[in-house]
């Protein structure tokens, strides 16, 4: 039996069941895929179903306010993604009809080739590769392709193996196995149809190498204090950096205040109870009057006290009325430039935030 035959008929046994892969239409595959995108499975089902009950086709969306479909995208995060999506269905009325290939999808704006392979296979039936982080797995354990992988290099080895008879359900089998069997830290070996052409089976040094084998290996940057005593009480603190506009929202402590008269991001203490993104609501309405849009993570550091820690976990927020912001909590809130965040007067405590963004907008 091939080893593409082995795959397919253990699909065809555990193979998950998706409410996308019940479709051909190219608008809701790339709904799915545009979803799918740094989001888990689980979370994503519900938002499909929601999201297509409000925008069934792409004329609906390509015709829909950008309030509206930040409201129905919120909680997936990245919402840049539902304006991506948008704007290629718009690109897709302007031009009559969808493209059918990988190459045509790709020239609709926000479509990458991942994106545009799958839709390509997903929904035309195309016999093309689609390697995400999970595909990429497989092969690099199965075949034992050497590390790091190069990325043109790993699609053409996956080009190489699609079975062209059933290319939807061969790619689909691929992204199941990296998802349920071959997973990045603990694979169920015993499990894997391709077991015994798998030469990674088994060798824990080979399985922890290529649990993410598209990441590229950076050196940690820490920011902050370092944790010496755990055993030290510690405050998490949550911190919005709010941005617009290539513009970031700094709010001056009233002069009577701790560290008073500095510069701070709004924010404050997690509540017994809160998880990151409860909490940064919560202070956003109670110190802006505002609703968040978006929060996304961009840095967790420390700060030493003698008998305490603190804990500051900074996420990147939008807002839906950024504009409308009100100084609930402050003595001021301001618009700055990156130059003028880095350069405020922040407390002691928070420098750690100033030197990120001075690494992020390479100043």
């Amino acid at each position: 039996m091939t080893p593409q035959a082995e795959l397919l008929k253990w699909y065809a046994k555990v193979g998950r069941t998706l409410p996308w892969r019940q479709t051909r239409d190219p608008y809701r595959v790339l709904v799915s895929e545009v979803m799918l995108q740094q989001t888990q499975v689980a979370r994503v089902i519900p938002y499909y179903e929601r999201f297509l009950a409000l925008f069934p086709d792409e004329r609906a969306l390509a015709q829909a306010d950008t309030e509206t479909i930040h409201r129905a995208w919120k909680g997936l995060g990245y919402p840049s993604r539902v304006e991506r999506l948008r704007a290629a269905c718009q690109a897709v009325l302007t031009r009559g009809g969808w493209p059918d290939t990988a190459e045509g999808l790709q020239e609709l704006p926000g479509i990458g080739p991942y994106t545009s392979h799958a839709v390509a296979c997903f929904a035309f039936g195309r016999v093309v590769p689609v390697v995400d982080t999970n595909v990429a797995r497989v092969y690099a354990r199965r075949d034992g392709l050497a590390l790091p992988l190069d990325r043109i290099g790993i699609w053409s080895h996956v080009a190489t193996q699609v079975e062209p008879t059933q290319p939807i359900a061969y790619n689909n089998a691929l992204m199941d196995l990296g998802a349920t069997v071959c997973t990045a830290r603990d694979p169920a070996c015993s499990m894997c149809p391709w077991k015994k052409r798998c030469v990674s089976c088994g060798h824990q040094p080979v399985i922890a190498a290529t649990s993410n084998p598209l990441k590229v290996a950076a050196k940690k940057i820490v920011y902050g204090a370092e944790l010496h005593n755990r055993k030290l009480p510690r405050l998490h603190i949550i911190l919005a950096l709010i941005h617009h506009e290539n513009r970031y929202l700094i709010a001056r402590r009233h002069a009577a205040a701790h560290v008073g008269g500095f510069w701070e991001l709004p924010g404050g203490k997690r509540e017994k109870g809160e998880d990151d993104r409860t909490a940064i609501a919560r202070e956003i309405l109670e110190e802006l009057g505002a609703e968040v849009l978006s929060a996304r993570a961009l840095l967790t550091f420390h700060y030493a006290y003698p008998d305490r820690y603190l804990t500051f976990h900074v996420y990147r927020c939008r807002l839906f009325d950024p504009l409308n912001v009100k100084p609930l909590a402050s003595q001021e809130i301001r618009w700055v430039t990156p130059n003028e965040f880095i350069s405020a007067e922040f407390p002691p405590a928070n420098v750690a935030i100033q030197q990120r963004m001075k690494k992020y907008h390479r100043l």
